[in-house]
């Protein structure tokens, strides 16, 4: 039962991953294609921002709190990650590796905002309908 009811959120973001696709498919170069990941990147950061402040919506202190703990060193272990990615594509040679970079830390990005709003969702026995 808790699968179907994780399958029925809306998952937010469709419009951030079509911008990044047709952004993508209009790069001439790896350089162009870097930074419309990074564009995404920043929207995705706002999605994951929008989703953390409507999780936090209507929680009781308690919860509210552990919450926002749980989400400062979520934050701690980002800049952990992302430090340890650049260290590891660094090391590789040629371009395609900030492109690579980039991609991951997206994905990361991406993952948590959806991660938030299935959380947020999770309550919603009804499916959406009630």
């Amino acid at each position: 039962m808790l699968l179907s009811l994780g399958a029925q959120a809306a998952t937010p973001g469709k419009a951030i991953d079509q911008k990044i696709e047709q952004c993508s498919q209009k790069a001439m170069s790896t350089l162009d294609s870097e930074s419309c990941l990074q564009q995404g990147y920043a929207e995705w950061d706002k999605e994951l921002n929008v989703q953390y402040q409507a999780l936090l919506k209507g929680q009781a202190a308690g919860v509210k709190k552990s919450i926002v703990q749980s989400q400062r060193d979520w934050l701690t272990y980002q800049k952990s990650y992302f430090a340890a990615l650049d260290n590891f594509y660094r090391q590789q040679q040629g371009t395609v590796w900030g492109l690579v970079d980039a991609q991951a830390k997206l994905d990361f990005i991406r993952n948590k905002a959806i991660e938030l709003n299935t959380l947020r969702g999770s309550l919603d026995v009804s499916g959406g309908n009630g």
